[in-house]
């Protein structure tokens, strides 16, 4: 494939470009130097973040030939991928993991891409051309006091590079199974001061295999698009505008209830997704100590399947000021104002009550960095005042201590506490999740309805880290956290016989969303990259996590949404980065991700098991000119198809097979 990809290079280029910077030639200290803005709101070297943090760069998502986002996040500690169809992943960070995890915040460019109908992220329809990301920080652990509610276990920001950074691009993917990627990007300039691009990107993705190894028929399309533009018309002003559309529909299988036997069937229904943003941002210098920011976006989120149907615009504000008192104290502060308008459609499986609704959020917060020997130890006080419609105020505090006794070493503490407040799914959902068989006395199938509940309330973390990171020489840096999250008031479905009713023939039994559970995660993760020759580099990431449920007194007849058992203990990613030349790399990807033997899928008493899973990933990487990269990738290499999670609703199992592909960048 390489031989005939390489044969068709006939264009000839004026001049060529430089390509992005090579992993392996950064040294340690220069990656410790990285500059990270998600824990602190504000750009910092990443080895002075009092937080457990990981980048994944542009070129580990190169280098590791990921095709899409969610497959690029294996790479940080502490962070749960799995695959549950061919367009569906469940993605969380340090437990309580599904297809609608509802306690990670998921940012672009600081634009939230969460969604108020379950308080989570349908990663589907997060396209962004891959070669426009310029990193993604992954921060494990709460961010509730900066970032705000549903920040309860991590925030995942992606941040895409500026305009200038970025050029005239044209990538296409291809393999098997059929899976084919098309994109193309325009950057120009008006002038010394604005840079501007445009991209296009068009997706076709064939289906995963069924439990017994035949085609799940669940191909999807997605096509996308947006621009950017950056504006700097001073040494003290940036103005960057961005926005983006998207159109695609999802072929999806859901086991859903049936009043007749086997009181289930098998549904092949149609996903229709489309949405859309516009985003600005404003920045200030107003000193060397100080700075203005103002950002303002629109985002419109639109699906139509058989569970749901929802239209729902987000209008955002958020004001930031950054600034010194004094050689000590370095403040920062904000406010921020978001407003929902949905609207959601009656569908086969589920409806909204009410089906329009208005409702806002205001937030405030303020952060002090706390120099108390200077560049030896920093305390960081800071909290976050939220205002929502659901459950009125919020209070989310959180304190860090960052300790310096070596140039080359950090110790850092953290505690907070934050919540997960309602989501319009908790408070007013109705979903047709399953019929049990008929029973006596009344001999009548029993159809059981998930029901939101007015009167859920937020639920409550507090969590205590502990870090440790250095980089001992200059090929060597090592990073370990150890965590301990106390959790209370957990969603929970409650089965309430004694609201049953009998109608037309079968009987309706209500589940409720209830705070019902308590109970507690721990763990360790670590971090290491080892530059083990001058052209080859080796990164390793571990996490071990315990999770420790029960229910809380006075409940019964519940429905848990997450099992100890649904969450692997053990996770390992390992990333060889070798060059062979200087033009020919190859990277070897080894991926473990242990056993998960008791899913929650619907009543107390059903179950699935996921065994422990071993993936070896390859890609063969080729340079014949500066502006033109020829890679061959193969996935999942070594081993059989094998499951990686299943749906906890309208369950219906399937399996990731071994894929290869081709791709074929220019850079113009």
């Amino acid at each position: 494939m390489l031989m005939v990809m390489s044969a068709s290079l006939g264009v000839t280029i004026d001049q060529a470009l430089a390509t992005a910077p090579d992993l392996t030639e950064l040294s340690i200290e220069e990656l410790m130097n990285i500059q990270v803005v998600s824990p602190a709101k504000q750009a910092r070297r990443l080895a002075d973040t009092a937080s457990a943090i990981f980048v994944i760069t542009q070129d580990d998502i190169r280098r590791s030939g990921v095709t899409n986002i969610p497959d690029a996040l294996r790479l940080a500690p502490g962070v749960q991928v799995a695959r549950i169809d061919a367009s569906k992943w469940a993605i969380t960070i340090r437990g309580f993991n599904g297809r609608f995890a509802n306690k990670l915040l998921v940012l672009v460019d600081g634009r939230s891409i969460y969604t108020p109908a379950f308080a989570g992220t349908y990663w589907e329809i997060q396209d962004l051309l891959l070669e426009d990301i310029d990193r993604i920080e992954v921060i494990r652990g709460p961010g509730a006091s900066l970032w705000g509610a549903n920040a309860v276990n991590g925030v995942i920001n992606i941040l895409t590079r500026r305009a200038a950074d970025t050029r005239g691009l044209v990538s296409v993917t291809a393999g098997d199974p059929e899976n084919t990627i098309v994109g193309v990007r325009y950057s120009g300039s008006l002038g010394d001061d604005v840079h501007y691009r445009i991209y296009g990107k068009y997706l076709d993705q064939q289906g995963l295999l069924d439990a017994q190894g035949q085609d799940a028929e669940d191909d999807w399309r997605l096509s996308s698009g947006g621009f950017r533009l950056d504006w700097t018309p001073s040494g003290r002003d940036s103005v960057s505008l961005q926005g983006g559309l998207n159109d695609g529909t999802l072929q999806q299988n859901l086991l859903a209830p049936s009043l007749t036997p086997p009181f289930s069937r098998l549904e092949r229904d149609t996903a229709k997704v489309s949405g859309g943003y516009l985003q600005g941002r404003w920045e200030r210098i107003l000193s060397d100590t100080s700075r203005l920011s103002l950002q303002m976006y629109y985002q419109n989120q639109q699906r139509q399947d058989a569970i749901l149907g929802l239209d729902i615009d987000t209008f955002d504000l958020d004001f930031q000021h950054t600034f010194a008192l004094n050689d000590w104290n370095a403040l920062i502060w904000g406010l921020g104002y978001r407003r929902y308008r949905d609207d959601y459609r009656h569908t086969t499986l589920g409806s909204m009550s009410p089906a329009e609704l208005d409702y806002a959020l205001f937030s405030a917060f303020v952060q002090d960095q706390i120099s108390l020997i200077p560049q030896e130890l920093e305390l960081t006080l800071g909290a976050r005042l939220e205002r929502n419609d659901f459950t009125g105020w919020e209070f989310q505090p959180n304190a860090r201590l960052l300790w310096k006794p070596h140039p080359r070493h950090r110790v850092w503490a953290v505690a907070s506490r934050s919540v997960r407040t309602p989501s319009r799914g908790d408070d007013g959902v109705e979903l047709n999740l399953m019929v049990l068989p008929p029973q006596p006395p009344l001999d009548l199938p029993a159809l059981i309805v998930f029901q939101g509940n007015p009167d859920f309330g937020s639920e409550r973390q507090t969590s205590y880290e502990l870090g440790y990171r250095t980089w001992p020489t200059a090929r060597l840096s090592l990073d370990l956290t150890a965590f301990h999250n106390d959790y209370d008031d957990l969603r929970a479905v409650q089965q309430r016989n004694d609201l049953a009713t009998v109608v037309d023939g079968y009987l309706r039994i209500p589940a409720l969303f209830v705070n019902a559970v308590q109970g507690r995660t721990s763990g360790f993760e670590l971090a290491a990259n080892w530059q083990a020759a001058d052209d080859w580099r080796l990164q390793l990431a571990y996490s071990h996590l315990r999770v420790d449920l029960r229910n809380q007194p006075g409940f019964s007849e519940l429905i848990p949404v997450v099992r100890e058992g649904s969450q692997p203990r053990n996770l390992i990613s390992l990333l060889s980065s070798f060059d062979i030349r200087p033009e020919l790399e190859f990277d070897l990807w080894l991926y473990y991700v242990d056993e998960m033997p008791d899913l929650a899928v619907g009543t107390p008493t059903s179950t699935m098991a996921v065994d422990s899973y071993f993936s070896v990933n390859a890609r063969l990487g080729w340079r014949p000119r500066r502006d033109w990269e020829l890679a061959l990738v193969g996935t999942n290499l070594l081993g059989g198809p094998h499951m990686e999670y299943v749906q906890e609703t309208y369950p219906f199992p399937e399996q990731v097979e071994r894929a290869v592909y081709g791709q074929i960048k220019w850079s113009f």
